[in-house]
This record gives C-alpha cells, sequence and structure tokens, in this order.
C-alpha cells in the first residue's frame, strides 16, 4: 500500500521535473516545435542524462522521506551533477551547440523549476492530508487497530492517508475515531462515506468474513487490505508493507510493480505532453470542423470505469449528434449466444458526417491524450469500460481494472469493433498476465499499422 503510493508519487514529480527540464531548454535556446524536431539530439541527451541522474540519486525519493534540508540538498546535486554530465556531453559533441551563457541561463532556470516542482508536491501532500483532500480509508475490525493506524499515518503526511472510521460488530470504549456502522453495513459504509481504501483489522477467528466481505466489495471502487497473522506472513506471495510496524498484505494490488508503474507513468507523461503540443493545430481544425457541421460541444465527456473501478469523465472529439445517448437503445443488442449486450455497429445512424471519417482514422480519441496527462488513462491498457456494461460483469472480468484504461490496447490492435464488447476481457485479461514495457512499444507501433488501415474502426 505504502510502496504503491510512494512510486506513484516519485514517478509523478520525476515526469514533471524531466518535461520542467525540456521546458527550460526550449526558453533559453528559442526553439519552435520545427527546431526541436531538428535539434531531437539535444533533447534526448537532456531527457536521459537527467533520467538516469535522478534514478541514481533519487531526489524524489528523499522527498517524501527525509527532512526538507536533506531533500532539497539532494535535489540540487542531481541538478548539477546532470548539467555537469550534459555540458561534458557537448563539449565531445560540439562545444558551439550551446554556448556558456545560454548554458548557464539553462542551468539557472533548471533549478528553479524543479525546486518549484518538489516543494509544490512537498506542500501540496501535506495540504491533502490536512483538509482531507486524500486516501479516505475505512479500518474494519478493532478499535485500537483503527486507532493505532490512524497515528501512523499521521506521522507520514507524504502518503496523503486519513483514517476516517473503522466498521465493527461490537461497541467498544470511546474512540478518537468514529464507528460508522457494523459489518453487514459495510458496502453501504463504503458508498455514503467515499471509501477510498479498505484496511482489515479482524482477529482470526473472524477470517472466513474476509472473503466474504471482499466479494461484496468486488464491484465498489476500492482497494483492499489486510491485518495478517505470523503464519499468514510466511506464506504470503503478495507485497507486504509495513506501518508502525503494522505489517499489511494487499488483497486487490495492481497487476503493476512500482517500478513498472513509475516507467510507464514517465512514458505516458512525456510522449502525451509531446503529443499535444505537436497536434494542438490539427485538433483546433478539427474542433472548427466538428462545430461547422452540427451545433453542439466540440468534446464529448463521458463517464467511464477506470483502475480499480474508479470513474472518471473520459474526452473524445464529439462525432454524434448531441441527443445520441438517448438513442443508445437504437444500436444496442444482445448477443444471441451469450446474451451480453453488444453497443457498436457499422451505419450508426448517430454518427455525424464528419464524426465518421474521425472514427475511421481514430482521431476522435485524441483528447483523451489529456487523459493520459491526468493519469487518469494510460496510453496503452485496457479499454476502458462503460458503466453500464461493467455492471453486468462476472466477477472474474472485473480483473481487468487492475491496470489503468488505455487509449489502445491488445484488444484494439487484434480485432478492435470487429470482435464483441464482451469478448474484449480475455484480451485484456492476456496484456495483464504478460505486461512489460516493450509489450506496450509493441502494441503502440502495431496501432499505427492498424489505424492506418482503418480495420475496425467505425
Amino acid at each position: 500500500m505504502l510502496e504503491r503510493l510512494r512510486a506513484r508519487l516519485i514517478g509523478s514529480v520525476l515526469a514533471w521535473d524531466l518535461i520542467a527540464t525540456l521546458f527550460c531548454l526550449a526558453v533559453v535556446i528559442g526553439a519552435n516545435p520545427a527546431m526541436m524536431l531538428r535539434q531531437w539530439p539535444l533533447y534526448g541527451g537532456v531527457i536521459v542524462i537527467w533520467a538516469l541522474v535522478f534514478i541514481i540519486l533519487a531526489p524524489h525519493r528523499a522527498l517524501f522521506t527525509r527532512t526538507l534540508l536533506e531533500s532539497v540538498v539532494r535535489m540540487l546535486l542531481s541538478v548539477l551533477l546532470a548539467a555537469t554530465s550534459f555540458a561534458g556531453l557537448l563539449y565531445l559533441i560540439n562545444g558551439n551547440l550551446v554556448d556558456r551563457d545560454h548554458f548557464l541561463r539553462f542551468v539557472a532556470l533548471d533549478l528553479v523549476a524543479v525546486s518549484a516542482i518538489h516543494l509544490g508536491f512537498r506542500t501540496f501532500t501535506r495540504w491533502r492530508q490536512n483538509y482531507g483532500g486524500g486516501r479516505r480509508v475505512l479500518v474494519v475490525g478493532q478499535a485500537n487497530a483503527a486507532a493505532r493506524l490512524a497515528e501512523e499515518f499521521g506521522r507520514r503526511p507524504w502518503t496523503g492517508v486519513q483514517i476516517v472510521g473503522y466498521a465493527s460488530d461490537e461497541w467498544e470504549a470511546p474512540n478518537t475515531l468514529p464507528r460508522l456502522g457494523e459489518l453487514h453495513d459495510l458496502v453501504t459504509i463504503v458508498q455514503r462515506h467515499q471509501i477510498d481504501e479498505v484496511i482489515f483489522a479482524l482477529p482470526p477467528a473472524q477470517y472466513d468474513r474476509v472473503a466474504e466481505l471482499s466479494l461484496l466489495l468486488l464491484r465498489e471502487p476500492v482497494m483492499l487490505h489486510t491485518v495478517p497473522t505470523a503464519l499468514d506472513l510466511v506464506f504470503a506471495r503478495t507485497p507486504v508493507d509495513s506501518v508502525g510496524g503494522i505489517p499489511l498484505v494487499s488483497l486487490r494490488e495492481s497487476a503493476l510493480t512500482p517500478s513498472q508503474r513509475i516507467v510507464k507513468r514517465l512514458f505516458d507523461i512525456v510522449v502525451s505532453f509531446g503529443l499535444i503540443v505537436l497536434l494542438a493545430p490539427l485538433m483546433l481544425v478539427i474542433a472548427l470542423l466538428i462545430k461547422l457541421e452540427s451545433p453542439g460541444p466540440v468534446i464529448f465527456k463521458q463517464e467511464r470505469i477506470g483502475e480499480h473501478g474508479r470513474r472518471f469523465q473520459m474526452f473524445k472529439f464529439r462525432s454524434m449528434y448531441v441527443d445520441a445517448e438517448q438513442r443508445w437503445h437504437e444500436v444496442a443488442k444482445r448477443d444471441a449466444t451469450t446474451g451480453k449486450l453488444i453497443h457498436k455497429q457499422k451505419d450508426d445512424p448517430r454518427v455525424t458526417r464528419v464524426g465518421r471519417k474521425l472514427r475511421r482514422t481514430s482521431l476522435d480519441e485524441l483528447p483523451q491524450l489529456f487523459n493520459v496527462l491526468r493519469g487518469e488513462m494510460s496510453l496503452v491498457g485496457p479499454r476502458p469500460e462503460m458503466p453500464y456494461i461493467a455492471a453486468e460483469y462476472e466477477p472474474w472480468q472485473w480483473q481487468r481494472f487492475r491496470v489503468p484504461p488505455g487509449m489502445t490496447g491488445w484488444w484494439q490492435v487484434n480485432g478492435r469493433s470487429e470482435k464483441p464488447m464482451h469478448l474484449h476481457t480475455e484480451d485484456d485479461l492476456y496484456y495483464i498476465q504478460n505486461y512489460s514495457f516493450w509489450l506496450d512499444l509493441r502494441i503502440l507501433a502495431k496501432t499505427l499499422v492498424v489505424v492506418w488501415r482503418g480495420h475496425g474502426a467505425y
């Protein structure tokens, strides 16, 4: 639990540091998009050097585990070492590529930008905990365990974790944390108090309830953890975190390891930010064409199911008439064999002329780059599902929500819309079970071929 939170924060800070460094370089040397394409070795060298130095010296980890002074010193040393390495590279390649004045301005500006990012993240994590904007956690079990966990998380403000109360079938002595209800009301408690994570702290005699309650929470967007016994720790096959000496075993952990999540998130932020900048003129033209053809908003927002069942608003260029949502029954039908809903078909009467071309080329999905930048989606992953389809999932199908949804994925490059909606989960589970960064790159490369040929897009 803690390692996953720390990895997510470290990955985010590292990604924004690299983006800020590239921006500082572009500002100092006065580059425009065309020049950046011609000078890609220069920018590529900065990315590689800064990433390697920052990963080795780990100023991001110090940001959340050390004092403010230690974290600032580690950050300054990292930037100066990266800048020195960059200067050596420039000397070996071409000493006149960036003159001394521009180089010094770049380093000074980068120090300011990286310092602002680090101080901003450190301030934000403390503000998030103090004002309840972080992870809301419910403890299921004994009040003393809940109080102890609340005390330990209070000492780690970077986690953003807030213990909001506990659920128990037994009344106990007055406690600093509120008792929110009994175990049979667990789903209602999670929904009413907007719980993000549940920690089971039941005594060994009630461990059969953990499996029962976990199944009840399967469709809720919550992470599940348990305080194990000594025997559980011996045979544990999932990551074990320790909070103040209290071990926590995750029951609903992400399929990605912390290192995989950092690499994936870093890649998503850098690539999505770059594509947004490069494709901004094209997106403006598309927006104008949509507006000229039919009334209504340019961007279509639709609720989808994301990682761990959390809901978010997915962005797309509007490719349908504004009343399409009310007319979904015109195209939605059930598969004759399985009875599952299929909501897409060719010659959809709700699609506009411009929208049909956008769908054929997949240009309607470009605004999802903003979802990727915000962390709600990834460039590669399972297709973000519609709530009414997920509501009919079998329990095993919910495993597809163990990773962030993607703009493209294993299903899209192996059939796209030609494959019935209810068969997507097998492809998604294959992707999750065989995940690697190289598989993501392979899927992205294959996506370009599939989109160019227009297979299965409508």
